[in-house]
C-alpha cells in the first residue's frame, strides 16, 4: 500500500446479513445466495400481500376471460344466434380486460416500490461495510471493482426485483390458473398443450445454468473495466510523464474488448432461449388446432368451435407466462451473480479483531511503546523485525532509512490499519488492541505526503476532523497552520469550492490546509509522513513553523528524508533491514559516525 493511501475508517462491526466467509473466499452457492435474497424481500411483508392479492384478482379475470369468449361464441353464435347477446358479452369482457389491466397495474406498483425499498437497503448496508473494511481489502480488491458491485451488480438486482420479480409471480399464478381452467374444459386437449411442457422446462434449465455463468463471467469484466478507466483517470499525470498513452489504450481496449465478449456470450446465450420457446408454442398450437379441429368435426354436439377458441387463446397465454419466466430465469440468474458478489464483500470479516470488551481513554496522553513487534503483510515476508521502543508524552520521534526499510508499517501499526503477529503496543500503558478503536483514530492525527480532501469547500475540509466547529475555530487553526493568508486571497474564502483531491490549490497549500485540519481535530499523537516533501524553501518554511507548533505538546512521529524536518527530533530512530540499527538525536547520531552520520552527508 501506498504510504499516501492511509486512510481513516471506523471500527469494525459485523455486516447486517451475517458473518462469512473471510475475504477473498468464493462466494456461497446459487441455492443460499438466493435464499438470501428471498429473505430480503420477505421482510417486506405488507408489499408483498398487496402485490399477492391484486395478482391473484387480475390472473383470476385473465384466467375467466378465454373462457367466457368461448361460451360466448358457442352459445350465442354457434347453437343460438344472438348478435346482441354477444355483443353485451364482449362489453362486459372488454371491461374484464380493463379490470385485469388495473390490478396487474396496482401490483407491479407495489412490487416496484418493495424492489426499490430493499435495492435502498442493499445500497446502504453495502456502504456501510465500505467504509467499514480494513486497509488490506482495499489492497486486494481493486476501487473499480467495488464501485462495479455498488453500481452494475446492484442495477441487475433492480432490474430483477423491480420488474421481474413481478412477471414471475403473476406467470406462476397464470400458468395454474389456466391448467386449472383448461381441465375443467377438456382433458384432451389439455394434454396436447402439456405434452410440449417437459421440453420448454428442460430448455430453461439448460440455457439457464449457461446464462448464470455468463452472467457472473460478464459482471466480472465490467468490474475490470471500472478498475482501468478509474486507474487511468487517477494516474493521468504519470500516464502523460512516461507518454503512455498508447499503451493504456491498448490496456483499455484489451479489457473492454474482452467485457464484449463476455457481454456478446451472455446476450447470445439468453437470446437462443426465445426462438426454441416460439418453436415449441407453435407447435403446441398447431396440436391444439389439429385435434381440436377434429375433435369438433367429428362430435360438433359435444365440442364446438367456441371450446377451440378458448383453447387456441389458453395455449397463447399458458405459453406466455413460461416464456415470462423464461426470461425472468435469466434476468435472475444475473441478479443471483451480482448477488453472489453483493454478499461476498457483505460478509468479509474484519481483519483487525475487536476486543469483546475495548477500553475507552477518553483523553489519550500520548505515550508509546513498541514491544518486541514482527510484522508481515504476506508470510515469509518480513517487514519489521523485533522492533521495540517507547515514545513518552509530548515527545517528537523522526523515522528514518532506506525505502522498503519498514519506516510506513510502524506508522500503519500505530493507526491499527493492521494488526501485528507477534508482540505488543501499547498506548498508554494499555494495549492497543484492547483499545476502543473509533475513540482511539479520534485522538490521532495524520499528515500525508499528498493529503486527500474532499470536493466540497475549504471550511467543510477543515472541519473534517471537528464536523461540530464553528467558522471562528476554523479560522484560528488556518492561522495557526500558516493558511489563512493564501485563503483570503481565494475570491469565496473559506467557502472556495475544491475540485477533486483539491487540484485547484498547489502542494504546498494542500500540506498548509491538511495541517489546518489537524490542528482543528487537536490530536493526541501524531503522524507527520513526509509531509515537506516536493515543496519550495519558502513554502517549506511556513510548513515547518505550523508543524512546530501542532507538535507542541503532542506525542509525534516523523517520517522524512529532509535534514532540517527531523534534526530538530527529540529522538531518531534509524531502521534499516527491518530493524532499529540506530537511536538518539541528531547530535548523538552524528557523533557515532555511523548510516545517519552517512545519510547526512550525504
Amino acid at each position: 500500500m501506498s504510504k499516501n493511501q492511509i486512510n481513516y475508517r471506523k471500527q469494525g462491526k459485523p455486516g447486517r446479513f451475517g458473518h462469512g466467509h473471510h475475504v477473498g473466499e468464493k462466494a456461497k452457492n446459487t441455492k443460499k445466495t438466493l435464499k438470501r435474497l428471498l429473505k430480503l424481500i420477505g421482510e417486506q411483508k405488507l408489499l408483498i400481500a398487496i402485490s399477492i392479492i391484486t395478482t391473484l384478482v387480475g390472473v383470476t379475470i385473465s384466467t375467466i376471460a378465454p373462457a367466457y369468449l368461448g361460451g360466448a361464441i358457442t352459445k350465442h353464435l354457434e347453437r343460438d344466434l344472438n348478435i346482441q347477446l354477444f355483443v353485451n358479452k364482449m362489453i362486459i369482457l372488454v371491461f374484464l380486460y380493463l379490470a385485469a389491466y388495473i390490478v396487474n397495474s396496482l401490483a407491479g406498483v407495489a412490487i416496484n416500490y418493495m424492489g426499490n425499498k430493499i435495492l435502498l437497503k442493499l445500497r446502504t448496508t453495502f456502504f456501510h461495510k465500505v467504509q467499514q473494511l480494513s486497509v488490506s481489502y482495499f489492497e486486494k480488491k481493486g476501487i473499480g471493482d467495488l464501485i462495479s458491485r455498488l453500481t452494475n451488480d446492484i442495477e441487475t438486482i433492480q432490474s430483477f426485483l423491480t420488474s421481474g420479480l413481478i412477471q414471475l409471480v403473476t406467470g406462476v399464478f397464470s400458468i395454474l390458473f389456466i391448467l386449472v381452467a383448461m381441465f375443467s374444459l377438456n382433458v384432451p386437449l389439455t394434454f396436447a398443450i402439456l405434452i410440449t411442457f417437459p421440453v420448454m422446462v428442460l430448455v430453461i434449465i439448460v440455457i439457464g445454468k449457461q446464462i448464470r455463468k455468463a452472467a457472473k463471467k460478464n459482471q466480472e469484466k465490467v468490474g475490470n473495466l471500472s478498475t482501468v478507466i478509474e486507474e487511468s483517470v487517477s494516474g493521468m499525470k504519470i500516464i502523460k510523464s512516461f507518454h503512455r498513452e498508447e499503451d493504456e489504450i491498448n490496456k483499455f481496449d484489451k479489457i473492454n474488448t474482452e467485457a464484449r465478449q463476455a457481454a456478446t456470450k451472455m446476450e447470445t446465450t439468453s437470446f437462443l432461449m426465445f426462438p426454441i420457446m416460439n418453436f415449441i408454442n407453435t407447435f403446441a398450437m398447431v396440436l391444439v388446432i389439429g385435434i381440436g379441429g377434429i375433435m369438433v368435426i367429428n362430435n360438433p354436439n359435444v365440442y364446438s368451435i367456441g371450446l377451440l377458441t378458448s383453447f387456441i387463446v389458453y395455449s397463447r397465454k399458458f405459453f406466455e407466462p413460461i416464456r415470462q419466466i423464461s426470461q425472468v430465469y435469466s434476468s435472475m440468474q444475473s441478479a443471483l451473480a451480482g448477488s453472489e458478489r453483493i454478499f461476498e464483500l457483505l460478509d468479509s470479516e474484519d481483519e483487525i479483531p475487536i476486543s469483546e470488551n475495548p477500553i475507552k481513554i477518553e483523553k489519550i496522553n500520548g505515550k508509546v511503546e513498541f514491544k518486541n513487534v514482527t510484522f508481515a503483510y504476506e508470510t515469509d515476508k518480513t517487514v519489521l523485525d523485533n522492533i521495540s521502543f517507547t515514545a513518552q508524552v509530548g515527545e517528537s520521534t523522526a523515522i528514518v532509512g532506506p525505502t522498503g526499510a519498514g519506516k510506513t508499517t510502524i506508522i500503519n501499526l500505530l493507526s491499527r490499519f493492521y494488526d501485528i503477529k507477534k508482540g505488543d503496543i501499547f498506548i498508554d500503558d494499555k494495549a492497543l488492541k484492547e483499545l476502543e478503536l473509533e475513540n482511539y483514530r479520534k485522538q490521532l492525527g495524520i499528515v500525508l505526503q499528498e493529503p486527500f480532501f474532499f470536493a466540497t469547500t475549504i471550511k467543510e475540509n477543515i472541519k473534517y476532523g471537528k464536523p461540530d466547529a464553528s467558522d471562528n475555530e476554523v479560522i484560528e487553526a488556518a492561522k495557526i497552520a500558516n493558511a489563512h493568508h493564501f485563503i483570503s486571497r481565494l475570491p469565496n474564502g473559506y467557502d472556495t469550492e475544491l475540485i477533486e483531491r483539491a487540484q485547484n490549490l498547489s502542494h504546498g497549500e494542500r500540506q498548509l490546509l491538511a495541517i489546518a485540519r489537524t490542528i482543528l481535530a487537536d490530536p493526541s499523537i501524531l503522524i507527520l509522513d513526509e509531509a515537506t516533501s516536493n515543496i519550495d524553501s519558502l513554502t517549506e518554511m511556513h510548513i515547518q513553523e505550523a508543524m512546530q507548533t501542532l507538535m507542541k505538546g503532542r506525542t509525534s512521529f516523523i517520517i522524512a528524508h529532509r535534514l532540517s524536518t527531523i534534526k530538530n527530533a527529540d529522538r531518531i530512530m534509524v531502521i534499516d533491514n527491518h530493524k532499529i540499527i540506530e537511536e538518539g538525536t541528531h547530535s548523538q547520531l552524528i557523533e557515532q559516525k555511523g548510516y545517519y552520520h552517512n545519510l547526512v552527508n550525504s
